[in-house]
C-alpha cells in the first residue's frame, strides 16, 4: 500500500485524504489541532511536516494561509528537513504566486520538486470526488502526482509553467464571483 503525505487535514484536505483512503492509499497526516477526526477516518497522524517528508515521496499540502505555508515548507519541522531527490510536494491552497515561487529553490535545492496545484470545489464538492485539481510546474512530477489526485478528484488538468495553476484558479474564482 502506498503511503501519501497530507499536510493541512483541513475543511478541504480531510475530505480530500478520506478519500485517498478509501482508494487505497495509506495518508500520513499532519495538523496543528486535534488529529482525532483524521485517526477516525483511518488516517496515520506524523509529529511534524518534516516527519510526513521522511516518510513519503508525494505530498500534498492545503495550507490557509501564505504564512502557514512558509512554515509548512521552511519552518524547523517543515519539508524542507527532510526533503530529498524526487519527492514531490504538491500545495493545493490558494495563494499568490510569489509566495508559492518561494519554496521551488529551497526545496529543488534538496533534489524535491514543488508543484504549483490548486483545488477547485467546495468541502461538500470534495467529499463526494467531484472538486477538480489544477497543475502547473514540472511536467514529469505533475503527471506523477495526477496518478495520485485521481482518488480524490474527478479530475485533474495540467495547465503547464508554474503559476500557471493558480491564474487559471484566480481567473476561474472570478469569473464565478459576477
Amino acid at each position: 500500500m502506498e503511503t501519501i503525505g497530507f499536510v493541512g487535514v483541513g475543511k478541504i484536505g480531510m475530505p480530500i485524504a478520506e478519500n485517498l483512503i478509501k482508494s487505497g492509499y495509506r495518508v500520513l497526516g499532519y495538523r496543528r489541532s486535534s488529529m482525532a477526526e483524521f485517526e477516525k477516518i483511518g488516517g496515520t497522524p506524523a509529529r511534524s511536516p518534516a516527519d510526513i517528508g521522511a516518510q513519503t515521496d508525494v505530498v500534498f499540502c492545503c495550507m490557509p494561509s501564505s504564512e502557514a505555508l512558509d512554515e509548512v515548507i521552511q519552518g524547523p519541522q517543515g519539508l524542507l528537513q527532510s526533503a530529498r531527490p524526487g519527492q514531490i510536494i504538491v500545495e493545493l491552497g490558494s495563494h499568490p504566486i510569489a509566495y508559492k515561487e518561494r519554496q521551488i529553490a529551497p526545496l529543488a535545492a534538496k533534489g524535491a520538486i514543488f508543484v504549483d496545484g490548486e483545488m477547485s470545489g467546495t468541502p461538500g464538492m470534495v467529499a463526494q470526488r467531484k472538486g477538480v485539481v489544477y497543475l502547473a510546474g514540472d511536467k514529469e512530477a505533475c503527471r506523477k502526482a495526477e496518478r495520485v489526485v485521481g482518488g480524490f478528484a474527478e479530475s485533474c488538468i495540467y495547465f503547464g509553467p508554474f503559476g500557471a495553476a493558480s491564474k487559471v484558479q484566480v481567473a476561474q474564482q472570478s469569473c464565478s464571483s459576477r
